[in-house]
C-alpha cells in the first residue's frame, strides 16, 4: 500500500461563513463573479450563500461534476487545495444528514486550527 493511499485533495472555501471543501478532482473549473455565465448553461446554480446563510455571495463560481452530474457553485473565496486522510475525516451524525440544509455535508474535518464541512454537492436541492 503507498503513502498516498487514503489520501485525498480537498479544495477548501469559504461559503455562508464557514469552510467548506469538495474533492478537488470534482472541480472542473473555476470562474469570476460574473453571474451571467451561468444563464447559458444547462446545469445547476447555487450560491451557497443563499443556500445555506441566506445571503448572496460576490466570490467566484466553481463549476463541480462528478459523471453526468454538475452545477456551478459561487462561493466567497477559494482558500487552497490541501491533501487529507480520509481516516480523518468524522461523519456527520445522522441528525444533521436528515435534514434539508444539513444533508449535502458528509463529514467534517480539521486543517491546522481550521474545522471545514466536506460538501456532496449532488445533495443540494433547488
Amino acid at each position: 500500500m503507498s503513502a498516498a493511499a487514503g489520501v485525498v485533495s480537498l479544495l477548501v472555501f469559504e461559503a455562508a461563513g464557514c469552510l467548506m471543501a469538495v474533492p478537488a478532482s470534482e472541480v472542473n473549473h473555476l470562474e469570476g463573479s460574473d453571474p451571467l455565465f451561468t444563464k447559458n448553461e444547462n446545469r445547476a446554480v447555487f450560491d451557497l450563500g443563499r443556500y445555506f446563510g441566506g445571503r448572496d455571495s460576490d466570490g467566484p463560481w466553481l463549476r463541480w461534476g462528478r459523471g453526468t452530474r454538475g452545477a456551478w457553485l459561487r462561493v466567497r473565496c477559494v482558500i487552497d487545495v490541501v491533501p487529507v486522510a480520509l481516516s480523518r475525516l468524522t461523519p456527520m451524525p445522522t441528525l444533521l444528514r436528515g435534514q434539508l440544509r444539513t444533508r449535502a455535508f458528509l463529514a467534517a474535518g480539521v486543517r491546522g486550527e481550521d474545522v471545514f464541512l466536506l460538501l456532496d454537492p449532488a445533495q443540494l436541492t433547488p
